[in-house]
């Protein structure tokens, strides 16, 4: 994905529910503050990817890269 969308800032994140259940990897993009995605359906990233392309991350990520030095 980082090939993909190089000027987008995220990390992965390995959420572990409870102990018996299988843990989860959830997409947290640091542009958009407080967004966390599951990763879906299946264990693609179709869910993070969409986000990715959303008016409102496109905008927030290019006001970033406008305001660097």
């Amino acid at each position: 994905l980082q090939e993909q969308y190089p000027d987008d800032k995220f990390e992965a994140i390995l959420r572990r529910p409870a102990p018996r259940e299988m843990p989860e990897w959830r997409m947290k993009c640091l542009d958009c503050p407080g967004k966390l995605y599951n990763s879906g359906p299946g264990d693609t990233l179709q869910n993070y990817e969409v986000h990715l392309r959303n008016r409102q991350h496109r905008l927030r990520v290019n006001a970033r890269l406008t305001q660097a030095p």
